[in-house]
């Protein structure tokens, strides 16, 4: 029975390889098998069929996920490449529900309302409209391959080509989108039931917007019209969603007229959003009276006033004394409601739609609750800064701050800061966010709760690429709190290095911090960028002075991440020698720790972050120096894992040369096998397979063992699907799905079970 340590790593990995994953509280089993637990388990014959389809859906999970993490790691062109195979393999499936449902799931067209981000989708928003070469071999494959889906599944089939051509509008191919749009609503004439009918219509008008051909959308948003029509009327509600998209949607192409009728159509007591839509479509027109006798059949006074405020707000230029009257009413309105949040927003709407700063403002002065006013008067300094008018700014500004100040600690302060500050933040007044941040006091967790605000407003100013901002907050951030205040710096450095704005970054990064790891791990960084931008001089002088910075640290385990740092940092700038040099001072360093936990947290962590850089050959030089022996194990899967995503063959060869330990040895060649085989590599995979067979042999122990997963009275034992029996059968079942019968057949006889021998010849007889 072998036993090792839970890491989150081997979760992982074993979905990834399709590998079954039995997890216990400290313990975890590994089989390399794609069904093999259902099979020890049951000892009758099995169903064959659903023995084959498991595995190919098992094996097509498995690209997805790889597909998924590719891009996850900013390798667009060899997720193409995995979606690519994916397809190839789903196109020698017949047609079935299983081989619909996998496409569906790697185009993203699983059906309406089901929150679901697909492979093609990520990869999709991972390309550039400017080289989406990536994205459009796999688009183009997955049309190829929704063609051939019988019409039997029509209104899938609808649903994944409409997918595919907003894929195809997203990175400005109209021509292509068209072209699928064409083939959609040919296959739209097939779907059964006016439901399902109506909703692929409507579906295809959208993607028709989506891509900016307006004119075609009418005639089909009449056919999808008849269609809701013949919806039975016991489902009243979604018939009337249905008529509010396709009322919407004619507002959108400019046919307001149409669209009002469309929504009128609608029965009962539903209230649809879209006579808003309608009446601002009027108002955007220049048909205010429209606009106006649309909103009358408004109920809501919550609706219904931001509406008449826009309204006057967009004909103040033209019109200020019909806007003054509109927007009296729209007050009168929201007064009715008796909810200040109403009122507020009146005023706020008015302004946006082009309405006078002051007129809004005193309608907020008049709000009595601070929870209310308080924000609003933030978006009215707001609203007065953009209009040049900086003191009156200033002014609203400090009164929000001092309604801020007078609500109680006990109720919504913190809320209505943070609404301050993510108002200032959107627009970009860092200034504004900085001035409302310092504002909590003590008593209000502060000094942690401040320097938490402080640091995501930092995060956020970093993010809009306003660093100018963001290192004005992070002076604000005390001494401290030195942990926090540095850590906000390296994205700052990397962006800069980036953009090639080395000077700057190289003032930031030799300024004094209290962490001494920080300037070295900065000057490495910026020196790799310097040696990529040519600059081999000044690199070597960054790479010298991060060197000897590193030397000058006291403690060994933070010398040794240094030193891990700038060996990466070699790798990054394209210097294998001196990487290789100062990756072997890293391991020399850390060895140097006397104490086994901590010289393991230290290898560890330099592995983690070699790992994650995808520099996986020096991630497994360095976890295979960690002591603690399933520390080790755990980061070699997890360095291991990444390789065989990256099709790093060689590295994982060169690894597996040299371990002795025969269980992991042979699980990883069994993964190697199954990638071979994913990319239809035959020779390759029974090369694998041959070298798992001849490792699995010698595992030590009996053929089949149990594993104790939890002990006491309420004890669980499971079987051990890491023993020589599991990897003899998981073995066998490859070479058998291989087309290798005889090789499965001769290890049916290495197992000493008549028990194991039976179930695995019923197994790869499903493969005859």
């Amino acid at each position: 029975m072998v036993q090792f340590n839970i890491d989150r790593v081997l979760q992982k990995t074993g979905a990834l390889l399709g590998l079954s994953l039995t997890i216990a509280s400290t313990h975890v089993a590994i089989a390399p098998s794609l069904t093999l637990a259902q099979v020890l388990s049951n000892s009758s014959a099995p169903n064959c069929q659903a023995e084959r389809q498991q595995t190919q859906e098992a094996a097509l999970n498995a690209l997805l996920v790889q597909a998924e993490q590719a891009i996850a790691s900013g390798q667009a062109d060899q997720a193409s490449r995995v979606l690519l195979q994916a397809l190839q393999q789903l196109r020698a499936m017949p047609n079935s529900p299983i081989r619909v449902s996998l496409l569906e799931r790697l185009v993203g067209s699983v059906g309406e309302n089901v929150a679901y981000t697909s492979p093609l989708d990520q990869l999709v928003r991972a390309v550039s409209p400017q080289r989406p070469q990536a994205a459009l071999a796999v688009l183009s494959a997955a049309f190829d391959l929704t063609r051939t889906v019988s019409n039997s599944y029509s209104a899938s089939k609808t649903r994944t080509l409409i997918a595919l051509a907003n894929d195809y509008a997203q990175l400005r191919q109209p021509d292509q989108s068209h072209r699928i749009l064409t083939e959609a609503l040919t296959t739209s004439n097939t779907i059964q039931g006016a439901e399902f009918k109506a909703i692929a219509l409507i579906g295809i008008a959208e993607a028709y917007v989506n891509a900016e051909q307006r004119d075609r959308v009418a005639p089909i948003l009449e056919r999808s019209l008849q269609s809701v029509q013949a919806i039975p009327n016991p489902n009243a509600y979604r018939k009337a969603a249905a008529i509010e998209r396709i009322a919407s949607l004619y507002a959108q192409i400019g046919q307001v007229d149409r669209a009002l009728q469309v929504a009128r159509l609608i029965e009962g007591t539903y209230q649809p959003n879209v006579t808003l839509a309608i009446a601002n479509q009027y108002a955007e027109l220049g048909q205010i009276d429209r606009a106006l006798e649309v909103l009358q059949s408004v109920r809501l006074p919550e609706q219904k006033a931001p509406a008449l405020a826009a309204i006057a707000g967009r004909v103040t230029a033209q019109q200020p004394q019909r806007a003054a009257q509109l927007y009296t009413q729209a007050v009168t309105t929201a007064r009715a409601s008796q909810n200040a949040e109403v009122l507020a927003t009146v005023a706020l709407r008015y302004v946006e739609a082009g309405g006078l700063v002051a007129t809004a403002d005193e309608t907020i002065q008049a709000i009595a609750n601070p929870g209310v006013q308080a924000p609003a008067l933030g978006a009215i300094a707001l609203a007065y800064a953009r209009a040049g008018q900086e003191d009156r700014a200033d002014a609203r500004l400090t009164q929000a701050i001092e309604r801020l100040g007078t609500i109680p600690e006990g109720g919504d302060r913190l809320p209505v800061l943070q609404r301050l500050i993510d108002q200032a933040a959107q627009s970009g007044r860092y200034d504004y966010a900085l001035r409302i941040a310092e504002t909590i006091q003590p008593g209000e967790s502060a000094p942690f709760e401040r320097v938490e605000v402080l640091t995501q407003l930092a995060e956020r100013a970093i993010a809009a690429h306003r660093h100018d901002a963001a290192l004005q907050i992070i002076e604000q951030i005390p001494p401290s709190f030195a942990s926090w205040r540095d850590r906000l710096y390296p994205p700052i450095l990397r962006e800069l290095v980036q953009t090639e704005s080395l000077d700057q970054a190289i003032a930031i990064a030799q300024q004094e911090t209290a962490d001494p790891s920080f300037q070295p791990r900065m000057l490495a960084v910026i020196a790799a960028q310097a040696k990529r931008m040519g600059q081999t001089e000044q690199s070597t002088t960054l790479f010298n002075r991060a060197i000897q910075l590193a030397n000058q640290i006291d403690y060994a385990s933070t010398q040794a991440e240094v030193l891990g740092a700038i060996a990466q940092a070699y790798l990054t700038a394209g210097q294998p020698e001196q990487a290789t040099q100062w990756l072997n001072q890293t391991i020399a360093t850390a060895q140097a720790i006397e104490d086994v936990p901590s010289r393991s947290h230290t290898l560890r962590t330099i592995a983690e972050q070699l790992t994650f850089a995808n520099y996986h050959r020096a991630a497994i030089q360095v976890a295979e120096a960690i002591p603690d022996a399933s520390e080790r194990l755990a980061k070699l899967n997890e360095a291991m894992e990444k390789a065989i995503h990256a099709g790093d063959v060689t590295t994982l060869l060169t690894v597996l040369n040299r371990l002795d330990n025969p269980v992991l040895k042979t699980r990883w060649l069994i993964a190697l096998a199954d990638r071979h085989r994913q990319f239809g590599e035959v020779t390759q995979a029974r090369t694998m397979l041959n070298q798992a067979l001849q490792t699995a042999r010698t595992v030590p122990g009996n053929e089949s063992q149990m594993l104790t997963v939890r002990g006491g009275e309420s004890s669980l034992v499971v079987e051990d699907d890491q023993d020589r029996g599991s990897f003899l059968m998981a073995i066998a079942v490859r070479y058998a799905q291989m087309g290798q019968l005889p090789q499965a057949q001769q290890i049916v006889q290495m197992l000493e079970s008549t028990t194991l021998r039976q179930q695995l010849t019923q197994q790869i007889n499903c493969y005859r």
